[in-house]
């Protein structure tokens, strides 16, 4: 499998998703992730800080557009880039001189079917879709997501061509910002991109349990091409884009490969990975969430109707579990990502916590 560096795709992603970078630390700090104290650099933490206050005199707009939860797939930017792929721009002013030129009724109704595809835990859209608005707002005020956030996406469907333009004119307000604190690193996007790009491009498979440590068994089957993109704005991110063109995407953090190995270098100690397991444990949704992983539903959208509480409460457990190694992503033949117990983790875990306790024969 050849893998492709995206060097200007991977500004354009930065670009575009930008001003949620506000939100990091105060939900850093809300989460008060042991693990975060570890994997963290201190340089990234003076960056994040550094970028929070150039964009706090733009709070308000932010939270237009950005959900103050970094787990949260409803964004705007999220719900924009899944309803009009930006793949294929050289750059981000020509994607949204493109936007621009869409009719209301057109922009709307791709962002109704972005936005339901999304809710459906589905990376191809519906082929048709009509809803009116009195429609729309009855599918929004279902979303379990505050009340306003609601409101935001209700906007956004009453009036897409006015909120589109608002959410331009916020990155064109922020783009000197951005400007300032990703030229620090452009050198190291493309060095990081080009040599993981060229690592990949060969016994992908084992390469990439290699970077990522065992920690994410990713099969890459079917394609024989993947783009690679490199965020310096979010450098310990690592995500898997599933498109309807059905084309291999792989967005991976500045620092994603330091991270998986502080993260394995933690969880070879072994008294602290027991720790840490339980610690997983320890919260009721979070265990009701990988009893339904153990049982075979793998899909967020439906975790988190089960458990009646919001997707990105989900997606956040399931990052616990799998920094934690409990869980492991699996991407086998199909075509979508499956989340599974790890078993022989958790024997292991458990014949040590047995062990510890001197459990009778």
């Amino acid at each position: 499998m050849k893998f492709k560096f995206k060097k200007k795709g991977s500004r354009m992603l930065d670009y575009l998703t930008f001003p949620s970078i506000y939100y990091f630390n105060k939900e850093k700090n809300a989460r008060d992730e042991e693990m975060s104290e570890h994997v963290i650099k201190d340089e990234y933490i003076s960056f994040t800080e550094k970028a929070t206050q150039l964009l706090e005199p733009y709070k308000q707009d932010i939270n237009k557009f950005y959900q103050n939860d970094i787990y949260s797939q409803y964004d705007y930017p999220n719900i924009l880039l899944h309803a009009y792929s930006p793949y294929t721009y050289d750059n981000e002013h020509n994607y949204l001189d493109n936007l621009k030129e869409k009719d209301e009724q057109t922009l709307r109704d791709e962002l109704i079917k972005s936005l339901m595809s999304i809710e459906n835990d589905d990376f191809e859209k519906p082929k048709d879709v009509s809803m009116s608005e009195s429609e729309a707002l009855s599918f929004i005020n279902d979303l379990k997501i505050d009340s306003s956030n609601k409101w935001n996406l209700l906007m956004m469907i009453q009036s897409p061509k006015g909120y589109l333009n608002d959410y331009i004119k916020l990155l064109k307000n922020v783009e000197p910002y951005f400007n300032q604190l990703y030229q620090q690193y452009e050198d190291k996007v493309e060095e990081v991109g080009e040599t993981i790009s060229n690592q990949l491009s060969g016994k992908t498979n084992e390469h990439f349990k290699k970077i990522t440590y065992n920690l994410i068994n990713y099969e890459f089957n079917g394609n024989d091409l993947c783009e690679f993109y490199v965020s310096a704005i979010f450098q310990y991110t690592l995500r898997f884009i599933e498109n309807e063109d059905d084309v291999c995407r792989i967005v991976w953090g500045l620092e994603s490969e330091a991270s998986f190995k502080a993260v394995h270098e933690i969880n070879e100690n072994k008294l602290i990975q027991r720790v840490k397991v339980f610690k997983a444990l320890g919260d009721q949704t979070r265990y009701g969430t990988l009893k339904l992983i153990a049982s075979g539903i793998s899909s967020i959208k439906e975790i988190a109707t089960k458990m009646d509480v919001s997707s990105a409460t989900i997606s956040y457990h399931i990052n616990e579990f799998l920094t934690t190694g409990i869980i492991i992503l699996n991407k086998r033949k199909s075509k979508k990502s499956i989340y599974e117990v790890d078993y022989d983790k958790l024997n292991e875990v458990i014949n040590d916590f047995k062990e510890d306790l001197n459990f009778p024969e």
